[in-house]
C-alpha cells in the first residue's frame, strides 16, 4: 500500500541524492539529479505554453508539417526493397460510373 510506495518512493530520492556515489550502482547511476533544475525550467516553460491553446495548436501544427517521411511508411519501404526483394503494387485509379 502507501507505506511501501513512500519506502520506495524515500529510498530512491535518498539514492539520487547520495553524490558520494554519484555515477555508480549504489548512488545516480545516470546522473539525472544534475539536470532536474533544467527539466523543472522546461516543464515550466510546457505548462505556460500549453496554457495558450492557440499557440499550442500552432506549434503542434508547425511541428507535425515539419517532420520528415513519417517513419514508419519509409521502414516498410525499405524492408520491401531489402529485405523482401519486393516492388510496390500501385492500386488502380477507381472507374467512375457514366453519368
Amino acid at each position: 500500500g502507501c507505506d511501501i510506495a513512500q519506502e520506495k518512493f524515500n529510498g530512491l530520492i535518498q539514492k539520487l541524492c547520495n553524490i558520494t556515489a554519484a555515477g555508480t550502482w549504489e548512488g545516480d547511476r545516470y546522473l539525472l539529479i544534475h539536470d532536474f533544475p533544467s527539466l523543472l525550467e522546461a516543464q515550466e516553460k510546457v505548462d505556460k505554453t500549453y496554457a495558450d491553446k492557440a499557440k499550442w495548436a500552432s506549434l503542434s501544427i508547425q511541428a507535425a508539417s515539419s517532420m520528415a517521411q513519417f517513419s514508419t511508411d519509409r521502414t516498410i519501404s525499405e524492408y520491401a526493397k531489402v529485405i523482401w526483394d519486393i516492388k510496390p503494387c500501385p492500386r488502380p485509379a477507381p472507374v467512375r460510373a457514366a453519368a
